[in-house]
């Protein structure tokens, strides 16, 4: 299977877990909050299928983006973010495509999205550091759902436009 096939079935898998928990998840176009602050860790294979996105740009997308990584810093936005919404989302990373979901992500560790404390997915279950509700039962990590795959290296987005 190829990455491509492999992101497609992952997308319809994903689907149905954001279906599943739709009363608890808020996530609207042109929110942003997860786009702009964060360290975004992404594989190498991942990576290469983001710069497949990129060249697919229109120039003046591709110019605002390398003005970005310019100003990029670590914890900071993402330099795909343009206008608020993302310019590769076809392409984005597994951490992207998963995020605002709550996920096990192990020993009963539940993974739950960065936007809970800002007042969006899961506010109404999510209190003092604790999810009132039964996360997805997958851990959703990025080495976890590439276990399966070839990814290489995994490191964050800065890093890997920095060497």
């Amino acid at each position: 299977m190829d990455y491509k096939e492999f992101l497609t079935d992952l997308d319809k898998k994903l689907k149905a877990y954001f279906e599943f928990h739709k009363e608890h998840i808020n996530c609207t176009i042109g929110c942003s909050l997860c786009c702009e602050n964060g360290d975004y860790p992404i594989s190498e294979i991942e990576l290469e299928y983001l710069m497949q996105g990129f060249i697919s740009l229109s120039d003046n997308i591709k110019k605002a983006v390398q003005e970005n990584i310019k100003n990029i810093k670590k914890g900071g936005r993402c330099p795909f973010l343009i206008d608020k919404k993302c310019s590769v989302y076809p392409y984005r990373p597994i951490i992207c495509r998963v995020h605002g979901l709550a996920y096990l992500c192990r020993d009963e560790v539940v993974k739950v999205p960065y936007c809970a404390n800002e007042g969006k997915n899961y506010t109404n279950v999510y209190k003092n550091g604790e999810i009132e509700i039964n996360p997805i039962k997958e851990n959703l990590d990025t080495q976890n759902i590439l276990k399966d795959f070839e990814y290489g290296e995994i490191r964050n987005l800065i890093d890997w436009i920095n060497t």
